[in-house]
């Protein structure tokens, strides 16, 4: 179990996240490893590595030059939202 000045940390690497979206990663992320852990919320902390489209490739190919496809972030945040 981890001690009273443990803080654990969590990232996330993921093509960029809308807001909404990270709030709420971050609340299930958090609350689950505290459930699991026992170490208090307020003591974990959680980084974003965002990638935009033309830093990230999936096949051989950049994401920009793939087509969106059913993939919800911050780059098409607009469309989703709708």
């Amino acid at each position: 179990m981890f001690g009273g000045t443990d803080m654990p940390c969590i990232t996330v690497q993921s093509l960029e996240l809308a807001e909404v979206q990270r709030k709420r990663i971050a609340e299930k992320y958090i609350e689950i490893f505290s459930e699991e852990t026992g170490v208090p919320k307020d003591r974990v902390y959680l980084f974003f590595d965002g990638y935009k489209l033309d830093e990230a490739a999936t096949d051989g190919k950049l994401f920009t030059d793939r087509g969106i496809g059913p993939i919800r972030g911050k780059f098409n945040e607009e469309e989703w939202n709708k």
